[in-house]
């Protein structure tokens, strides 16, 4: 565990991220994390593991405002 922070430690530059107005704690993770699997929970819904994540990738992208740079470098690859 300790070598997965050490080689990602210029990540952990805490002055930057709040600089850039990022969230630091883990609350907001957390929080997230709990409202994406709800929206998979909800009544009649089935998933299997593949979709289920493909799914939580596409919410992911779109509550962190990050969807459509996606979308658009899908259609320039395209």
């Amino acid at each position: 565990m300790k070598d997965y922070a050490l080689k990602r430690f210029e990540m952990l530059d805490y002055r930057v991220a709040l600089a850039k107005g990022w969230d630091i704690g883990s609350g907001p993770t957390e929080a997230m994390c709990k409202t994406l699997t709800l929206r998979l929970k909800r009544s009649g819904m089935k998933w299997d593991a593949d979709h289920a994540a493909a799914m939580m990738t596409l919410l992911a992208m779109r509550e962190s405002n990050q969807h459509q740079q996606w979308w658009a470098m899908r259609a320039r690859a395209a």
